[in-house]
Order: structure tokens, then C-alpha cells, then sequence
């Protein structure tokens, strides 16, 4: 019969190789932790106990404390010293080193004998460097002043709100108390006779240079004192001392501003000087006297006065008795007419200079002058000079001639002033430069004399503050706690015990964390799940041992592991149905996994829904489908196979309804080599025409090779997997094992007897097993076989 075709509805599947690859998964820490509980509980309380034991057999050191505070003698040059200032860090850090250094610690542990100043006989003092207490802790190489060193310890500042102080506590760590506090003694007074040793020779030191200079510094103050003097008789007369006045700087501002004054004047009269001759040269080539009359505006007031008592000369001598008796009354009128009208120009150049043209008293003056011209226009036979004064007066143009003549003298009376300026300026400057030179002189010796007095003032504090501290170590320090007997510091039992606690716990938790990475097996349904990528049929967690038989099988049972058996057929049923699916295989990774158990009891589940099944054992190496269902194993697949007998003969019907089983039969030396032969696809034909469903018992896949032989030639196979034994890299290379022979699996069905809660309250199709709907009522009549005692002791579940 041709082999049905492959499934067509059943759930999508997942490839494997699409799974979460090996050893990468996320760790679950309250798992982990749940799952070692019991390591990680162990190794603290060894850890607890290993330090305690510690605390209680371990050497006992004790500790002598001493503690100094250190202020730095101050010897500055500062007036307002206060003589103890606040040492900074870098001073701390020197003493440390000095506490530390094998010279101190030496001469402490092996001092050299002193000499008595009264007896003058050398006392020898204690030596330290061969205490009994001491030899057991040296060897090659560290002696007893290496040891002392290591043992001491010195801290910085004090605690609290006090930590920034500047104290050292000392603190020496030994086994024996007594010798703790002698060594930490003999260390603190060897570092005391050190720094007075120090000062003692540093102070002798500094006083003979301070004396020193104390007299060369006496000697430059005198020497500036006598040169400021002898300066001083030297100073120039008009030199008054500090804050007088230079009087020659003073006279040179003057010249200077009286030469631009001089200039201003210069500039003008040449100015003027212009004008007039641009004006004389106008006036040669009119004729009208008014016009010229009208250019005598051009003299300046001063000048107009000068020219005035000029011109007055020659009117005096026109002035006569007989000049007058000639002259009419109307030409003595013109004359006075045009001598107001002289003075009317005059006072409008005057004006106009200090308030403009459009002033009112300017323009008043303009329309007087107006009418004298008219006047005289009408005049005009006698206003010629001739007519008017005589052949000897003045005219316009020689009033401006004149003018020039007066401008001329005044510009060169300017320049004869400017030179004199000029040389008593150059003077003047020359001498305010000489005394200036003088005063910053008299200043640089003045402030020498000041510094030498400062300097001598400073030398002279600092040997008063050497006298002062001569008897002190440069250093005002204190003593605050003096070595006592050592009080126990190691071991402490609360803190031993507690380190022990706490290296136990880390070590339980490392080894935890590393052991359940290590472990490879399955810690949920949904990692299941997500590795194998296939659909799952159902979760048994209690199945019967095979000695119950037929009456064993709990598919019949309403029970939440019978429920387990319905789901799975649910899931399969539709491709059952319709024809996709005839032949099913059943295999698991490793022996033990229940796979046998799980086919006997889907046969029956199956049986339920009115199917014909045929229950095929090819597992022919450990047969045991025979035993589920109390039947003999003679006459079965390996009689079929080798050709003794006939396929109808090899199947044999059980006590289940619509179940059929073709057990193993006799034994043979090659199943691999019967289960690859032609006759296996001829029964296989055979049997699916004449049953609704043919499930097929296969052994392990990772054991033998048989699974991978036959699976090909079925329609599907069904994983069984038991995660409390098989690992993740078996689930996995199962799977590509049954990929790479052509097989393809249909889903899987989770053993999960012995896996822990984890299994039990998975969610998924797992969490409704317990519910309600699985517990029969108390009416309920059961149609099932009576249940038989559940697995073996040994909990092994047989195949």
C-alpha cells in the first residue's frame, strides 16, 4: 500500500538549530540559589566555623598606641608672628618617615651608651634588638629592625570632626605586651633626641649667621644714612624736601603758555596784514571816495586810535583861522559827516565781532551809516580830501598805508618777544630737569634707608626669637598619649567569624553559580520548550510501574497524568483523522526516559475515540510493550522480519478495546540490520491499511542506531523526554540525529517525574492539570481498571 501523506495541520514546529545554542541561557538567580541551597548553606557555616577556629587557635598580637601633636617654631621676620603656625602635610610626611627609618629604629633597639655629664662615665642604656619575644619573628632575611618597622603603623589627623588635626598615632603590633610597649617607648624617645639633637646644632648654626648678618646689615644701614646726608647738603636752593615744589617746572609752564599766546598774536597781525593789502590794491582801481571811506573798516580798534592821533597832526594844521574863514558851512558839515562816519565803521567792526551781523545794535548802526553815505553822496563836491582838508590831509589809502606800516612794526616786536620766550623757556627746562633728577635721588636714598632699618629691625627679632626657642626642638610638640602596655587586637572572634561567614557564603554562591552552569539539564518546561522547538503534547509526572500490566495504564484514569495523554491526543487527532498521520514513532535520548510507558498509554488514549490502534515494539534489543498489556512476546516483529511468519499471525489482541499490539518476538544478533530491510516498509504498509493509527516503539536515539533507521519511513515521530535525567546536549543532538536522517518529529511529551516544583507549576498547557476539571466528583462511577501501586521504590520507570 502507498505510504499516506505527511501531516498537514498539525502545530508549527521549531528547528533546533533555532534554539538557544549550548551553554548560552540566562541564569535564573533565585533558581540557582534555591536549587544550591543546600551547597551555599553548607559552605557558609564551614566558613563560619573555619573562622572561628581561627580566631580561637590563631597567635594573639597586641597593639601600644602613641599619639604626638606637632606645631612648627616659627622664627620668621614678621613683626606679628605669633611663633607657632599650623605644619603643613608635607612636614607630617618628613616625621613619618623619620619615625619609619632604620636610623631612628636602630638606634632605638640598639642604642650607644651616653655620658654621664657629672661622673663623665658612659652609661650603657637597654637593648632591645634580641628579645626573646622578637627572634621567632626574623629569619634571612629580615632582622629585627626590619620586623619593628613592619609592625609599626602611623596615621595622620585624629577621628571624627577632628580628622584634618595634625597628630601621628603611632601604633606598634606585637605578640607580647610588655615588649610592645619598651620597643614604642625606645622609638619615641630616640625620635625626641633626634629633632633636639637637630635644632640644638641647626640653632647654634643659625645664630652665628643671624649675628653676622645682624652687623653687616648694621654697617649698610649706616653707610646709606651718611650718603642721604652728604646729598642733602649738596641739594639745590629752591629744593624744600619731600612734597615742595618744582619752581622751575612751574616758570617753564608759563613761558609755554605766554608763547601761545605770542603765536595766537603772530597769527593774527598777519591775518590783518593780508587783508590790507589785498584791500590797497581794490582800492587803486576805484575813484569813488565814499568807497574808500568804506575800507577803513579793516583797521582794528587799537590801531584805529594810533592812526587817529596820527591823523589829528595834519588836521591841526589845516585847523587855522584863515582856513576856516574860507571854508564854508556846508563843507565844515561834510567834514564832520564823514569823520562820524569813521568812527560809525569803527563801532560796527567792534560790534559785529562780538555779536554777529543780524544783532539788532549792528544792524542799527548799518542803516546810520546808510544815511551818512547818502549824505555825503549828495555832498560830493565836497568830500574830496582836497576840498575838505587841504592839500596836506590824509586819504584813505594812506590811513591804510599807514596801518600797514604799524602792522609791520607789530610783527616784527612779535618776533624779537618770541626769542626772548624761547631762551628763558629752554632755561627754565633745563633746570626743572636738573632738580627733578634731584628729588628721585633724594627718594631712592630714602627708601634704602628704609629697607636696611626693616632688614635690621627682622634680624634683630629673629635672634631674639632663636634666644627664645634655643631650648625647644623646632617643634612645639606634645605628647598626647604615651606607649602603654599592648591591649589585644588579633584575632577579634566577631570579626573572624564574620569573615568566615562571608567567604563561605562567596564561595557557595561562585561554586553555585559554576555548578548549575555546569549542569546541563533542563530547569523549566518553557526552556524545554525553547530549545527542542517543538510543540509540546502534554506532562506526565506519575506513571505506574510496568509489573501493574495492562491494568497499569493510566490513559483510562481521571487524573491530571491521564489528562496529559487526552491533550496529546487532541493535538494529533486531526491529522490522524484525515489520513496525514498513520504511523507514529516513539524515541527518547537515553534509556530510562519512559518512552515504552508513554506508547502504551496513547494507544489506549487513542483506543478511547473509537480508533483501531496497533501498538508495533520495534525496540528489539529491550523489549517490553508485551508487558503493558499482559501478553506473551513470542511471535512477533523479528519472526515477521526474518520471514517465519506472517504479518496477520505476529498480531495479537489485548484486553484494551480497539488495541492490537506486535511485540518484538524472538531475539536476533542484528535488530539494526532487520529494522533497515524492504520487509520493514511492507509491514508497515500492510498494517496501516487494516488500522486507523500504528504506534511504533524505538529505542533510544543516542544508544543505538535503530530510531534514525526507521523514522524516515514513518509519518511523524513523538520525542519523549525525561528532564530530571537527560541533559540539554542530548535533547539537542537527539533531534538533529533524527533532522539529518530525514525523520521528522511531530512533537514532544515531557516526563517531568522527579524534575522538582519548577516542572510542577509550569505554566503553559502544564498549569491546568491540577485544576478542578481533572478531579472526579464522588458520584462518579469509574469505568477505568482499577489503579495499581505507582512506580517502583527505586523510582525507575521501565521502557
Amino acid at each position: 500500500m502507498a505510504e499516506s501523506a505527511k501531516p498537514t495541520n498539525r502545530l508549527p514546529s521549531r528547528s533546533p538549530s533555532s534554539s538557544t545554542s549550548d551553554g548560552e541561557e540566562t541564569l535564573d538567580v533565585l533558581q540557582i540559589l534555591s536549587r544550591q541551597r543546600w551547597l551555599i548553606a553548607f559552605l557558609s557555616i564551614a566558613g563560619l566555623a573555619a573562622g572561628v577556629a581561627y580566631a580561637l587557635n590563631a597567635q594573639v598580637w597586641y597593639e601600644s598606641n602613641a599619639k604626638v601633636l606637632i606645631n612648627q617654631a616659627s622664627a620668621g621676620l614678621g613683626g606679628d608672628s605669633t611663633g607657632a603656625d599650623m605644619v603643613d602635610e608635607d612636614i607630617l610626611a618628613n616625621h613619618m618617615e623619620l619615625l619609619l627609618s632604620r636610623k631612628i629604629v636602630g638606634e632605638a633597639l640598639d642604642p650607644e651608651p651616653v655620658k654621664d655629664e657629672e661622673t663623665d662615665e658612659l652609661i650603657k642604656r637597654e637593648k632591645l634588638i634580641d628579645l626573646p619575644s622578637v627572634l621567632p619573628h626574623l629569619d634571612e632575611k629580615t632582622d629585627a629592625i626590619d620586623y619593628v618597622i613592619d609592625q609599626l603603623s602611623i596615621v595622620k589627623g585624629g577621628d571624627g570632626s577632628a580628622k584634618t588635626a595634625r597628630t601621628l598615632n603611632i601604633t606598634f603590633t606585637h605578640t607580647d605586651p610588655d615588649d610592645a610597649k619598651r620597643i614604642l617607648t625606645a622609638v619615641m624617645s630616640r625620635y625626641q633626641q633626634f629633632l633636639i639633637d637637630q635644632i640644638d646644632q641647626v640653632m647654634g648654626h643659625a645664630n652665628d649667621m643671624v649675628t653676622e648678618a645682624k652687623s653687616k646689615v648694621e654697617k649698610s644701614l649706616e653707610d646709606a644714612e651718611n650718603e642721604y646726608l652728604a646729598a642733602r647738603q649738596k641739594a639745590p636752593l629752591f629744593f624744600q624736601g619731600e612734597g615742595s615744589s618744582n619752581i622751575y617746572q612751574d616758570r617753564y609752564r608759563r613761558l609755554q603758555d605766554e608763547l601761545l599766546d605770542l603765536d595766537i598774536q603772530e597769527s593774527t597781525v598777519k591775518t590783518r596784514l593780508t587783508r590790507v593789502d589785498e584791500t590797497l590794491k581794490e582800492m587803486d582801481e576805484s575813484v569813488d571816495p565814499i568807497d574808500q571811506l568804506d575800507k577803513l573798516a579793516l583797521i582794528d580798534s587799537e590801531s584805529l586810535e594810533r592812526l587817529g592821533v596820527f591823523a589829528g597832526l595834519q588836521m591841526n594844521s589845516a585847523n587855522t583861522a584863515e582856513f576856516k574863514a574860507a571854508m564854508p558851512a556846508k563843507m565844515e558839515e561834510a567834514r564832520t559827516q564823514i569823520t562820524h562816519l569813521l568812527r560809525l565803521n569803527s563801532e560796527k567792526q567792534r560790534l559785529t565781532s562780538v555779536f554777529g551781523p543780524g544783532h539788532p545794535k549792528v544792524q542799527e548802526l548799518e542803516s546810520e551809516i546808510t544815511l551818512v553815505k547818502e549824505f555825503l553822496q549828495d555832498q560830493k563836491d565836497l568830500t574830496s580830501p582836497a576840498e575838505m582838508f587841504g592839500d596836506s590831509a590824509l586819504t584813505p589809502e594812506g590811513l591804510l598805508k599807514a596801518y600797514v606800516g604799524f602792522l609791520n612794526h607789530d610783527l616784527a616786536a612779535l618776533s624779537e618777544r618770541r626769542k626772548e620766550l624761547t631762551y628763558l623757556a629752554d632755561d627754565a627746562g633745563t633746570k626743572a630737569k636738573e632738580l627733578i633728577e634731584y628729588e628721585l635721588r633724594d627718594m631712592m636714598l630714602r627708601k634704602a634707608i628704609e629697607r636696611q632699618e626693616a632688614l635690621f629691625d627682622g634680624v634683630v627679632q629673629q635672634l631674639q626669637n632663636l634666644d627664645t626657642t634655643s631650648e625647644l626642638t623646632g617643634y612645639l610638640y606634645e605628647i598626647l598619649t604615651i606607649p602603654r602596655t599592648g591591649e589585644k587586637s588579633w584575632p577579634k572572634l566577631p570579626l573572624c567569624g564574620l569573615g568566615g561567614l562571608m567567604l563561605g557564603l562567596f564561595s557557595g554562591l561562585f561554586l553555585a553559580v559554576a555548578n548549575d552552569v555546569r549542569d546541563g539539564r533542563f530547569r523549566s518546561a518553557a526552556e524545554l520548550d525553547e530549545a527542542i522547538g517543538l510543540p509540546s503534547l502534554g506532562r506526565v509526572g506519575k506513571l505506574n510501574s510496568i509489573n501493574q500490566g495492562i491494568k497499569g495504564l493510566i490513559a483510562t484514569e481521571l487524573s491530571p497524568d491521564a489528562e496529559a495523554f487526552r491533550l496529546g491526543r487532541t493535538v494529533l487527532l486531526p491529522d490522524v483523522r484525515n489520513g496525514n498521520v498513520r504511523a507514529i514513532g516513539f524515541t527518547s535520548p537515553m534509556q530510562g526516559d519512559g518512552k515504552s510507558t508513554v506508547v502504551s498509554n496513547f494507544a489506549v488514549s487513542f483506543s478511547q475515540v473509537g480508533l483501531k490502534v496497533l501498538v508495533i515494539d520495534a525496540d528489539l534489543r529491550r523489549p517490553s510493550a508485551h508487558r503493558y498489556f499482559s501478553i506473551g512476546k513470542e511471535d512477533g516483529l523479528c519472526d515477521v522480519l526474518e520471514g517465519r511468519l506472517e504479518i496477520p499471525e505476529a498480531i495479537k489482541v489485548t484486553e484494551a478495546d480497539n488495541v492490537s499490539v506486535m511485540t518484538a518476538g524472538s531475539s536476533s544478533q542484528t535488530p539494526a540490520e532487520l529494522l533497515q530491510s524492504q520487509r520493514l516498509d511492507e509491514v508497515l504498509a500492510v498494517v496501516k491499511e487494516d488500522f486507523d493509527l500504528v504506534l511504533v516503539d524505538l529505542p533510544p536515539v543516542l544508544a543505538v542506531s535503530d530510531p534514525v533507521v526507521v523514522m524516515p519511513r514513518l509519518d511523524g515521530g513523538i520525542l519523549v523526554v525525561k528532564v530530571a535525567n537527560v541533559r540539554r546536549d542530548e535533547v539537542v543532538n537527539t533531534l538533529r540525529r533524527i533532522d539529518s536522517s530525514g525523520g521528522e518529529m511531530l512533537g514532544c511529551m515531557l516526563n517531568a517525574f522527579g524534575a522538582g516544583k519548577k516542572f510542577d507549576s509550569d505554566g503553559g498547557y502544564y498549569g491546568y492539570y491540577k485544576s478542578d476539571y481533572t478531579r472526579p466528583s464522588s458520584s462518579t462511577t469509574r469505568q477505568a481498571a482499577p489503579k495499581a501501586a505507582t512506580i517502583s521504590s527505586n523510582g525507575r520507570v521501565a521502557e
